[in-house]
């Protein structure tokens, strides 16, 4: 038998997660977020750290805040690791406050990728693909069926069957697991 690390000696990953106001200023991130966009320096010796984090942050985020936005954004390296960005926007529901700027407009989160998962980015740019299709390919590759992808992207499955097939026209294959070996194939 291999030898493997024992369930208790693996340390789960912690969410790196920000959170911006609505002109996407800093408003609040957590110490994982800290080590993961000041890497390889040590927070405490950076000076002004907000500084350092908006900046990262900046960069980062162009290709979200482009017109028109892209879905997806390429991994970024930190240290060994490489990472994806994914950003929510969230609404403010408190009374009366709808143009308070303090409060978080966006959370932005990164997450960790796996070395055997495809970089989608790489997929997107050589099929030409739209931001929705980028969508529904994200959401495909996460092992959705059609109809929860509809339900995530606030659509109809039918829409969802459109997006497919512009996509395997794209890719130049038949089926859906035509999409998923095609990015296989690529991203090795």
């Amino acid at each position: 038998m291999p030898d493997m690390e024992k369930p208790s000696q693996l340390r789960p990953a912690s969410p790196a997660l920000v959170l911006l106001d609505p002109s996407f200023r800093l408003v609040s991130y957590n110490a994982e977020a800290i080590r993961l966009l000041t890497y390889p320096r040590d927070a405490r010796e950076i000076h002004p750290l907000t500084r350092q984090i908006e900046d990262q942050l900046r960069l980062l985020l162009r290709p979200l805040r482009s017109s028109p936005p892209v879905a997806l954004t390429p991994a970024f390296q930190s240290g060994r690791r490489q990472y994806g960005v994914r950003i929510f926007t969230l609404n403010n529901h408190r009374n009366g406050s709808s143009s308070n700027a303090s409060y978080p407009a966006h959370a932005v989160l990164f997450e960790r990728r796996d070395r055997q998962c495809a970089d989608l980015s790489t997929v997107v740019s050589q099929f030409h693909l739209t931001p929705r299709e980028q969508e529904t390919l994200l959401f495909l590759t996460e092992g959705m069926t059609g109809k929860e992808i509809a339900n995530r992207m606030g659509i109809s499955p039918h829409t969802v069957k459109a997006f497919f097939r512009l996509i395997m026209s794209k890719m130049q294959v038949s089926t859906r697991s035509g999409i998923i070996g095609k990015i296989v194939r690529i991203s090795h």
